[in-house]
């Protein structure tokens, strides 16, 4: 019995707004945490950085992924089960209130706390001065009652702020779940491939505009999207601060670099060619020979060969930086110019044909429409919570001169506080 008792409270705890407030400032602060250990690391990296009691610590917890972390999801979880079974709650009242005027009687029980006015000549100007505009007029226990309740759907905006809330929360799950981000580069010529999709991306055409300080002003790359039967889909293109959308795709211009053709040869003989990008590593036959372009200097400073570096952006002398390994060591390292042999016993290197590749991140997102949906209840919810201020007037008048007000605003509106009292002080002192 006491167990069932327990269960009920914790089920009820979930129906009000104090949980929800506790579990907000949880995940804020598991957040902050999340905002000050480097995410998505290496394990080495953290083992490296912290101590190891906090490395453990970090790996065990899941701190280094920490919002796809289960006990982060959890907690987000039981917000949204707080959040919506909060707006289940209040759903009925709260349409209730923003749609139909109260329970007049049930004002009226409280008339003797009604305040006291003297004759009110012309109703309709006290209303319309009083910012009520016109009222309704009804009979209750022989007194004549005048009322208005104004801006009743002000009501709802703290309920469509917490639709909105769960909205949001539910299009960032689905996004993650169905989306996904990943990155490719390539050279004019290659076709993509997207791990994540049945897509293609054929890369037609790319370019860099530079100022006349050789600053980057753009990076300009035209593709065509493949199917998976390398059908055409559609042409775009894509630049920095404008991504080439297709369907609930959007392709980024992220950045850029230097790629070389790179030939192998085993004892004079063509043995591999392939696109080798900056930082790649070039490794074939079965590991035993491999070559980095670790930098590359399209117009290279002969001036100053001890600190390589590039005077101009535009291929004029152009110079790559190499590191050279057999049998896993490397065995040489220096600079070569383009189309010079780089030999090591049986195998030569000729790096040729240096060209800028783009680098694009194509994201996916289908929970976009959810979220934009969510964002507009969001901004209309806050404005019916601070701009729509429900009031209500109700104007009592008795035999004689006798007039009862009772005038009530639901947000602490500090004009129209002084306005009412304004007027009533006039009409008090009549």
């Amino acid at each position: 019995m006491k167990k069932d008792n327990i269960f009920k409270r914790i089920i009820k705890s979930f129906y009000t707004m104090k949980v929800g407030i506790i579990l907000l400032v949880v995940i804020a602060l598991a957040s902050l945490i999340g905002t000050v250990i480097p995410q998505g690391n290496d394990p080495s990296f953290y083992r490296h950085t912290y101590s190891p009691l906090m490395a453990e610590i970090i790996l065990a917890f899941k701190l280094d992924d920490m919002y796809f972390s289960p006990w982060y999801l959890f907690l987000t979880g039981l917000l949204l089960i707080n959040l919506f079974l909060c707006s289940v709650n209040r759903f009925r009242p709260i349409i209730k209130s923003s749609f139909k005027d109260p329970d007049l009687e049930k004002k009226l029980v409280n008339i003797n706390n009604f305040r006291d006015i003297g004759e009110v000549n012309d109703s309709r100007k006290l209303f319309k001065d009083l910012g009520f505009g016109d009222y309704k007029e009804t009979t209750i226990n022989g007194n004549n009652i005048k009322y208005k309740f104004s801006n009743k759907i002000g009501h709802l905006g703290s309920w469509l702020t917490h639709l909105s809330i769960i909205v949001i929360i539910l299009a960032f799950g689905y996004g993650r779940y169905k989306g996904f981000d990943e990155t490719v580069y390539g050279v004019p010529g290659e076709t993509l491939e997207l791990e994540n999709s049945d897509y293609k991306i054929r890369i037609d055409n790319y370019k860099v505009l530079f100022r006349e300080d050789f600053t980057v002003e753009q990076y300009i790359t035209e593709m065509t999207v493949l199917d998976e039967n390398d059908k055409e889909v559609k042409k775009g293109t894509s630049m920095v601060n404008h991504p080439f959308r297709f369907g609930d795709f959007n392709v980024y211009q992220n950045s850029t670099g230097w790629a070389v053709d790179a030939l192998l040869f085993k004892n004079e003989k063509s043995y591999k060619e392939k696109i080798l990008y900056k930082s790649e590593v070039f490794v074939e036959d079965d590991k035993k020979i491999a070559l980095q372009l670790a930098d590359f200097y399209p117009d290279f400073d002969s001036k100053n060969p001890t600190k390589p570096r590039t005077t101009t952006p535009f291929l004029k002398h152009p110079v790559a930086l190499y590191a050279l390994f057999y049998d896993g060591e490397r065995v040489d390292m220096g600079l070569n110019h383009i189309g010079d042999p780089i030999e090591w016993e049986e195998y030569t290197f000729v790096l040729e044909n240096p060209r800028m590749f783009t680098l694009l991140q194509v994201a996916r997102d289908p929970a976009v429409p959810i979220a934009l949906v969510g964002g507009i209840i969001l901004l209309v919810g806050l404005f019916l919570s601070f701009y729509i201020n429900p009031k209500e007037m109700i104007l009592v008048e008795e035999d004689g001169n006798k007039n009862k007000i009772f005038i009530n605003q639901s947000k602490n509106d500090k004009i129209f506080e002084r306005k009412i009292n304004t007027i009533l002080e006039e009409l008090e002192n009549r």
